[in-house]
């Protein structure tokens, strides 16, 4: 059984639309990671966005570390 995962990791089960509701400035890390118009693409915003790195290749531990230090 995996523990529950630390408070700095969350973002990983969140879903991305609420991620930009959220947080509008991390649109741009989005976009520069998944392409242009990720955020145009259907059903790309109620994806999680752990689901989202795995499917297109993204490595999800750099993109949180980078909306972490936008969030702080």
């Amino acid at each position: 059984m995996m523990p529950y995962p630390a408070k700095n990791s969350l973002f990983e089960y969140k879903l991305i639309g609420d991620i930009v509701k959220e947080y509008p400035q991390m649109s741009e890390i989005m976009q520069r990671h998944f392409g242009g118009y990720c955020l145009k693409r259907p059903g790309f915003k109620i994806q999680t966005l752990g689901m989202a790195c795995i499917l297109s290749g993204i490595d999800k531990n750099r993109l949180i570390q980078e909306f972490e230090k936008i969030q702080n």
